[in-house]
This record gives structure tokens, sequence and C-alpha cells, in this order.
């Protein structure tokens, strides 16, 4: 199972959507309260916010339940497609959501070392559409290997 390619693609994807969810949420809510001060015209649900902020775990979700099922190439590519999907969503939120609030935050931060990993936290959605992409890429090619292996010559 690990031995492939888009395995560790996968597992590395799942790493650092958990971490992104799990070391972020605290920082998600306080950037969420800066977004309504800032969008104050205009009246965003809590609801939608707070499913936002559990994509990322969803995508965790899927990526591990994608990197189990090795053995069933067609389930794993779209198990794969979906958390691609859902990836791409967080790229294009990531960039709408700090727009707003990335001066609100960089004033909250303690230390130069949490702007730092904020501005990482900026790039992470990025990054791991790209691994799960690498992740769909092998997926396919692997699929398309055993299937010329099975032709009648």
């Amino acid at each position: 199972m690990i031995q492939r390619i888009q395995s560790i693609y996968l597992l590395l994807s799942s790493l650092f959507y958990f971490n992104y969810w799990f070391f972020g949420m605290e920082w998600f809510n306080k950037g969420f309260l800066i977004l309504q001060d800032v969008l104050a015209e205009i009246t965003i649900p809590d609801f939608i916010f707070i499913i936002i902020s559990f994509i990322p775990l969803l995508i965790v979700v899927l990526c591990i339940i994608s990197m189990l099922l090795f053995r069933n190439r067609a389930l794993q590519f779209s198990l794969s497609t979906h958390a691609y999907r859902l990836s791409l969503f967080m790229c294009f939120f990531t960039i709408f959501y700090f727009y707003n609030v990335l001066q609100g935050l960089i004033d909250l931060m303690p230390s130069k070392t949490l702007e730092f990993l904020m501005y990482a936290a900026i790039l992470n959605p990025f990054i791991c559409s790209y691994l799960i992409h690498l992740a769909k890429k092998s997926i396919k090619k692997d699929d398309d290997l055993v299937s010329s292996l099975n032709r009648i010559r």
C-alpha cells in the first residue's frame, strides 16, 4: 500500500490538511470575526463558515480512504477526484479569506514564528492540491498499465 507513490502523495496531503485544520481552527475563528467586521454590509450566515471549517477534515478522510482502497483503482481515482475538487475549493476560499483578513490577523499575531506559520497556511491548500493531482495522475497511470496487461495479444 505505502510502496506506491500515490499513497505517499495522499498521505502527505492528508497530514498537511490535518495540521491545517487542527492548528488553524483558533485563528480561523478569530479571522471569521474580523471578516464579519470587514463585510458588515453583507450578511454571511455562521453555518456556512462552520461547514467550510470542516472541509479540510473531509479532505483528510477522503485521502486516507482513497489511500486504503489501493486494490480498487476506479474507486480510489473517484475519491481522489472528489478530494481534489474540495481542495481547489479550499484554494479559492483561502484567497478570499486571507485577502480580507490578512492584515487583521497579522496585527493579532504575538510572534514572528506564528506569522510565518500563517503564511505557510496560505500556501497549504495549493501544495496539497498539487499533491492530490500527482496522486490522481499516478493512479491513472497504474490503471492504464494494468489494463494494458489484460489485453489479449
